[in-house]
């Protein structure tokens, strides 16, 4: 990215209009099992739940009127799966008995990290509404974007089953397939719209309202597994397969994620409620900001997963620090946020 690096230097910081700002963001959520051990052995405590997803977001970049440029890198990750197969995954790590009868098993996971220029431009009124869109220009050097579905069996201790499987990548994670890594190359768009009133303000944020990546030579594994038992009465996913591997293009879409906020001001404090949509749900958190207090206090609470929110900035909004988690033991949570941002204005 050293093109990024060149332009951000580039760019005359002599407008009393310009910024240099640094954006860290992290949100994470996983329904069935901590964070921790969604990556790790899953020796934890298993809850009801069907997704798991992570968003990380690293930008550093310049403003001047309006217009901006940035260098961003991202880290994504989505899984989604019926409780079925989370159930036998953790039966699987934890040792434990194979469930009885016939169980459904349904798999898709989704990876993309990437690192670009991001372009923006702001557009404002008199009125108080404003748009600003954006696109980031992609470079991507790792993906996973595939689907298994089938169904496995355990009659008198042994556990066999079939499951169809079509499965892009840039590792293979299931049948350590050999090849030369690829690369991908593509654009996102996002899109805010807000408007600011005297004493209140909101604003709604589509993330890849558009995006993809393409990838000249994609890994391609697409066939079936039929997964053998052994005589015991512990599960064990150990598949042979049965179908074709093959190199070919490949456009990866970007999954779309929402975000808004709603504020309205009082005396010395604000009323705020953050809203965020994403996999099919939503998340909502009311809080409460103190300004008249040091370092302008937030606190708030997440309705769906149960998380608090703490948070602190100055008065002048160069910089915010936001901490989230549905337990004060950060190895247990399932649900993770963390923000940061800093801006020098000139």
């Amino acid at each position: 990215m050293r093109l990024t690096f060149f332009l951000l230097l580039c760019v005359p910081l002599t407008s009393a209009a310009a910024g240099l700002h640094l954006k860290v963001s992290s949100r994470s959520v996983s329904e069935p099992i901590a964070i921790k051990e969604l990556a790790g052995d899953w020796r934890g405590t298993q809850h009801p739940g069907d997704i798991a997803w992570t968003r990380n977001r690293i930008e550093l970049g310049v403003d001047i009127n309006g217009w901006g440029i940035a260098y961003t890198q991202r880290y994504d990750y989505v899984l989604r799966f019926n409780s079925e197969t989370a159930d036998i995954y953790y039966r699987d790590k934890n040792d434990l008995p194979a469930p009885q009868g016939d169980v459904p098993v349904r798999l898709h996971a989704w990876h993309l990290r990437a690192q670009g220029v991001k372009f923006q431009r702001s557009f404002k009124w008199r009125n108080g509404v404003y748009v600003t869109p954006s696109v980031s220009l992609l470079k991507g050097w790792q993906f996973q974007d595939g689907e298994m579905q089938g169904l496995l069996r355990s009659d008198s201790g042994t556990f066999n089953g079939q499951a169809d499987l079509d499965y892009r990548y840039s590792q293979d994670l299931l049948l350590d397939h050999q090849f030369r890594t690829p690369s991908g190359k593509g654009l996102a768009v996002d899109l805010t719209l807000g408007w600011r009133g005297e004493s209140r303000q909101a604003w709604l944020q589509f993330q890849d309202i558009y995006g993809a990546l393409w990838w000249r030579h994609a890994p391609h594994t697409h066939g079936r597994l039929n997964t053998m038992g052994r005589g015991d009465e512990s599960v064990q996913l150990d598949p042979a397969f049965s179908g074709r591997r093959e190199l070919k293009p490949y456009r990866q879409r970007l999954p779309v994620y929402t975000v808004g906020r709603y504020v309205q001001q009082q005396d010395d404090w604000d009323l705020q409620l953050d809203a965020e949509y994403f996999m099919d749900r939503l998340w909502l958190r009311p809080g409460i900001r103190w300004r008249a207090l040091l370092g302008n206090p937030y606190l708030g609470y997440e309705v769906r997963d149960g998380q608090w929110a703490l948070g602190l900035g100055d008065d002048r909004k160069r910089w915010h620090l936001q901490l989230a988690s549905d337990t004060w033991r950060l190895e247990r949570a399932r649900a993770l946020t963390l923000e940061f941002g800093y801006m020098v204005r000139w």
